[in-house]
């Protein structure tokens, strides 16, 4: 595949794709303390978080491809991964519930 942008130009559409992938889980992912102070496992933050990082991948995909720029695609996929890892994590990590009733009995 024949770069057609040069490395500068590459990083700014590097961090544009990152502030999509962030824009779009904003956007379609529930908020990371909400699904924490949530029990674990819950689906609908799961699916959210799929459907968020499925639109992400299109999304960072379609700018790699018009750009032609495998270096977009990383810093992209990159940002996806993260993304994607917090939110899973939060979903299926300690249970928050838990958690937040433990706090409130201390003291």
């Amino acid at each position: 595949m024949v770069n057609i942008l040069k490395p500068s130009d590459e990083i700014v559409v590097g961090a544009t794709s990152i502030a999509l992938v962030l824009a779009i889980f904003a956007t379609n992912a529930p908020n990371l303390a909400d699904v924490r102070a949530d029990q674990p496992g819950n689906m609908n933050s799961y699916k959210s978080a799929n459907l968020a990082t499925i639109t992400s991948v299109a999304a960072v995909g379609a700018l790699a491809i018009l750009g032609k720029s495998p270096t977009v695609f990383t810093i992209g996929g990159a940002a996806i991964l993260f993304e994607a890892w917090k939110h899973h994590f939060a979903n299926f990590g300690a249970n928050g519930t838990a958690e937040n009733q433990a706090a409130s009995q201390v003291g």
